[in-house]
This record gives structure tokens, C-alpha cells and sequence, in this order.
């Protein structure tokens, strides 16, 4: 049988888990959102070159443009790349997976079998949150961290991620500030 104190650690990390998993699934929906955006002019551009290389015969016109329709679509095809749009659309649905398994084994755990929950289960968790966590390459995009946390502040435990606004640095001296605090407001 755990402690009060252990059951609300538990819940917490349920919580931070269901957090991430949200920031997760809308993090990959907001990745898909830029790639479908991204697409459009692709799909454009090859249509329009297939058109170009029907109808014009001329031979130094029809070269132009396709220069033209090529460079754009080896743009178009960079800018993918360039920003990982599919490695950040992947890694936020695997984040995603992830987190929301934690959150419901943490839940089952807790409903079904509260008896048997001992020390080694609550490290565990604590180590799969973390190993989670720090499997993670590219951090949740602004706009969705500041709604996230807006929706849930004061409501549930929040990830790291959401409680950390800025971290400053002055004479060696870091810490976590929440606007424009300067690390000496912080008594740090």
C-alpha cells in the first residue's frame, strides 16, 4: 500500500502524461496543417509542368518554364526538409502514443489494483516519463504550449515543458522566469 503522498505523485504524473499526450496530438495536428499547406504548390507545380510539357512546343519557352516549375518544386520540396515538417509530424503522433499509454496504465493502476501499487511501480513510471520526455527532439511549438497551459493551469499538474517559461542566465546565476522578471527578482 502506498502514502497519501505517493497516490498524489501518481496522479500528478497521470496528469503530466495526459498533458503531454494533448500537446502531442496537437502538436502533430498543427505539422500536418503546415504540410497539407505545403503540398497545395506542389501538387500545382507538377500539374502545371505536365500541362506546359503538352501544349507548348516551342523549345527554348518550353525549357524556361520548366526551369522555372523545377526550381520551384525543388523549393517547395527544401522547405520540407529544411523545417523536418515529417520527422516533427512523426515524433509528436509517437509522443503522442506514448504519453496517452503512460496516462492510462497510471489510471488503471489506480482504479483497478490502488493495493497493489508499490515503490517500484511509481519509479517506474517516474523513469518512463522521463525517458518519454527526454526522447523528445523538437520542443511543442509556442502557440500551442501558451493555449495548452491556459486550458489547464490551475487545474492539473503540467509538464516542465508548460511550467518553465524562460530560463535566464546573469553571472553564472540561472533561473526560471515568467516574464520579464530579471533573475535577481527571484532571489536566486
Amino acid at each position: 500500500m502506498i502514502s497519501q503522498a505517493q497516490e498524489v505523485l501518481l496522479k500528478q504524473y497521470k496528469e503530466k502524461a495526459f498533458i503531454s499526450a494533448i500537446l502531442a496530438e496537437e502538436a502533430c495536428n498543427y505539422y500536418s496543417f503546415i504540410k497539407n499547406i505545403i503540398n497545395i504548390p506542389l501538387i500545382v507545380c507538377n500539374s502545371v509542368m505536365v500541362c506546359v510539357n503538352s501544349i507548348i512546343t516551342d523549345q527554348d519557352t518550353l525549357k524556361i518554364l520548366n526551369i522555372i516549375l523545377n526550381a520551384s518544386t525543388g523549393l517547395i520540396i527544401g522547405m520540407i526538409s529544411n523545417f523536418k515538417i515529417y520527422e516533427k509530424i512523426n515524433q509528436f503522433h509517437q509522443l503522442n502514443s506514448k504519453f496517452i499509454k503512460l496516462s492510462n496504465l497510471i489510471d488503471s493502476k489506480m482504479t483497478n489494483e490502488l493495493e497493489n501499487i508499490n515503490n517500484v511501480f511509481i519509479e517506474n513510471i517516474i523513469i518512463d516519463y522521463t525517458n518519454i520526455t527526454e526522447s523528445q527532439e523538437f520542443a511543442f511549438p509556442t502557440k500551442i504550449r501558451n493555449k495548452i497551459k491556459k486550458q489547464y493551469e490551475n487545474r492539473l499538474s503540467l509538464p516542465l515543458s508548460l511550467n518553465a517559461d524562460i530560463i535566464v542566465c546573469e553571472n553564472n546565476v540561472c533561473c526560471v522566469s515568467k516574464g520579464n522578471e530579471s533573475p535577481n527578482d527571484n532571489n536566486v
